[in-house]
Parts: structure tokens; C-alpha cells; sequence
């Protein structure tokens, strides 16, 4: 399919009377290009709506009352197109003629005169020339597409993230430390989408998620997964994940002493109908766990932070050292 879609590259050939629709024709094709020979202004406007390359028509195929028609046809194409008209004149200079042009290219826009006789390869040229110019303008179009779609991608981003934020503050600013706890889980969303910008707005490694929040803290630990591209929701997600551990293992776990080690681990499980990202957090060597007296914001998060399609995140409080592990559903994180 040619780059501007359907149709895209044809040209429309209007000259109702004598032989030029099947010499421009016949010329149009040889250099390549399909063709559509029209039986009036009407036929060009509908065809022009169906996708074309450029028009060839000749000076008398343009009365007063089809020329306006023409005009307004021409008028109502997108802000991205001006396409192209190759007009053929009669042989002459007088003033009248020149008047009539001008009006021309006032009322049609982008218009070439190519006065008859001319040479085949002059057509052809002017052809090419009207072509290339309509594929610029079919790249215009497509960059004006992915503009709006970016646009429309960035506004549903915001939103999510500024319900998140929202959803945090409300949480954070209960008790002790708010300012500072809510600072920090901020950061960690920021560290997150400076990632995601670096992955082209399209996500983030889940190493490089894991490493921004580990190199936050000083903190050291064995890392370890195959390389995930995670959507934009899912690498804010982790962060948020990373950030809640890492902060609760340099207060009270396994990084609050000399001795304590991290281990984070994880890995795709393709048993299931739909594949997981298996996460797990294990702390060891640090000071006696116990099981927390109530669930803070903390332990919301990290059971609602990833969707888990029914299989919640397990919670192990073992004295030796608290581990975690959540089954992410890949599918359902975009």
C-alpha cells in the first residue's frame, strides 16, 4: 500500500472534450502512477475525497459555476493538505489570460500552469514535482496524528499518575514524618518517570526500575530477573513497590544493620493463561521481624500497587527476615 493510504498516489485527470484525459493518461502511467480520468468537476470532487496524489485539468473543463464548486471542494480538505492542480492553458499572454490565472490560483491554491503544446516529458515532470509535494504533505499528516495520539496518551498518563499522587498524600500526611514520607514516595514516582521518559514514553526496564530505587538508598543487594519491559503503569507501580521496601528495610529490616542482606528476584511464569512478572523481595540477617500491629498506607500499597488478577501478594513475617512476592499480570498493567 503506498504511504499515504488507499488511492494516495493516483492522479485524477479532468478534459472532458478531445484527446488530453487519454494522452495525460496514457503519460501518467508509463512514469508509474495509476490514474482516474474524470467526467466532470463533480467526479474530480468525489474522487479527491476518495484519496489522490494531484489533479491534471485542462483550462476549458472549468466554467464559472464548476470552478466555484471546485473551490469550495478545495477549501474543505484538512489543514494538513494543499493539493496539488496542474492546470493546461491555451497558447497566449494576453491580459485577460493572465487575470484569468491569478483568479485561478487565488480560488484553487496550489496551482501549476503548464501551457499546451508542451512535451510529454515536461508533463511528466511537472507530475513528479506535484507528487513529491503531496508526500510531504502525507508525512505532515501523520506527524499531526501522532501528535494528537501522544497528546491523548499524555493527558490519560497525568491523570493516572495524579491519582496516585492524590492517593498518597491523603495517606502520607497522618501522623509523624508526613512531610518526609510523602516527599519520598514522590521521588520515587519522579525517579520512575524520568525512566519512563528515557524509554521514549513507552516504559521502563524492570532492572533499571530496581536499580533507581536500590541507588536511592546506598543500599546494596543481590539482583537478579531477565531483562521486562514494563508499561508506564507497571514501572511506576514497581517503583512505588521498590521505594515501600527499601524505606521499611532501612528503618527496621535487613539494611537498618551492618549484617542484613536484600535479595530481589523475579521472573515471567508462563504457566498460566496469561503471563506474570513473579516479584519477590527476601531480607536476611537483620533485626527479629515481627508482624506489624495495623495496616498502614505502606502495606496498602504493596497489596494494591500491581494487578494481580485474584492472586494476592504474600506477606512473610518469619523471624529470620521478611520476604515478599507478588504475581503481576502482565496483560492487565497497561
Amino acid at each position: 500500500m503506498p504511504f499515504g493510504g488507499p488511492n494516495s498516489e493516483r492522479a485524477l485527470i479532468l478534459s472532458p472534450r478531445g484527446r488530453d484525459a487519454e494522452v495525460a493518461s496514457q503519460l501518467m502511467q508509463e512514469a508509474g502512477w495509476p490514474t482516474l480520468i474524470c467526467a466532470d468537476v463533480a467526479a474530480l470532487c468525489e474522487a479527491f475525497g476518495e484519496g489522490a496524489a494531484f489533479g491534471v485539468v485542462v483550462e476549458e473543463a472549468l466554467p464559472t459555476d464548476e470552478l466555484s464548486a471546485l473551490a469550495k471542494c478545495i477549501e474543505a480538505q484538512p489543514a494538513w493538505s494543499d493539493f496539488p492542480l496542474v492546470i493546461l492553458t491555451g497558447h497566449g499572454d494576453a491580459p485577460e489570460r493572465n487575470a484569468l490565472a491569478a483568479r485561478l490560483q487565488d480560488m484553487l491554491g496550489n496551482v501549476t500552469f503548464l501551457e499546451r503544446p508542451f512535451h510529454p516529458t515536461t508533463l511528466v515532470s511537472v507530475a513528479r514535482s506535484a507528487l513529491r509535494s503531496r508526500r510531504r504533505q502525507y508525512q505532515t499528516r501523520e506527524l499531526l496524528e501522532r501528535q494528537v495520539m501522544l497528546t491523548n496518551e499524555l493527558q490519560h498518563r497525568t491523570k493516572n499518575l495524579l491519582a496516585v499522587i492524590q492517593a498518597i498524600a491523603s495517606a502520607s500526611f497522618r501522623g509523624s514524618h508526613e512531610r518526609e514520607i510523602f516527599l519520598s514516595r514522590l521521588q520515587a514516582l519522579a525517579k520512575a518517570q524520568d525512566l519512563i521518559v528515557g524509554g521514549g514514553q513507552s516504559g521502563a526496564l524492570m532492572g533499571d526500575v530496581v536499580a533507581s530505587v536500590l541507588g536511592s538508598f546506598g543500599a546494596h543487594a543481590v539482583v537478579d530477573g531477565p531483562e521486562i519491559f514494563l508499561s508506564p503503569k507497571t514501572a511506576q507501580s514497581f517503583a512505588l513497590i521498590m521505594h515501600e521496601l527499601t524505606t521499611n528495610a532501612a528503618k527496621y529490616g535487613a539494611l537498618s544493620t551492618d549484617t542484613g542482606t536484600v535479595s530481589v528476584r523475579w521472573k515471567i511464569d508462563t504457566r498460566t493463561a496469561e503471563p506474570a512478572i513473579v516479584f519477590r523481595w527476601q531480607e536476611r540477617g537483620g533485626p527479629p521481624v515481627t508482624r506489624p500491629n495495623r495496616k498502614g498506607f505502606g502495606t496498602v500499597l504493596l497489596e494494591r500497587a500491581v494487578s494481580t488478577s485474584g492472586t494476592p501478594p504474600h506477606f512473610d513475617y518469619s523471624p529470620e527476615g521478611f520476604a515478599y512476592e507478588v504475581r503481576a499480570m502482565l496483560a492487565q498493567q497497561r
